[in-house]
């Protein structure tokens, strides 16, 4: 289905802007031309924005997990696992 008829824009254009990553009805503008015109599919463009009638982007919430530090302790005198096989190989 056309959005906006002035710029040929469809709404699977729309919602491909909005996954990756507009915001607002100015970013549709500057990808897509959208309500750059005549301005009347400016609040059909809205509704598919996150938060929108029509958005398929969920309202994301911070869900960051702090990163602990490495238990790991790497001896730099031990040689890796992989540099014997290395070494045949360079060799034969």
């Amino acid at each position: 289905m056309y959005i906006c008829i002035c710029n040929a824009v469809t709404e699977r254009q729309v919602r491909a802007c909005v996954d990756a990553g507009a915001t607002s009805l100015g970013d549709l503008q500057f990808e897509l031309g959208v309500a750059s015109c005549c301005g009347r599919c400016g609040p059909t463009a809205c509704e598919y924005l996150p938060g929108g009638r029509a958005s398929s982007v969920c309202d994301v919430r911070s869900i960051a997990v702090p990163v602990s530090q490495p238990t790991a302790v790497i001896d730099a005198e031990q040689p890796a696992a992989n540099t014997a096989s290395l070494a045949r190989a360079a060799v034969g």
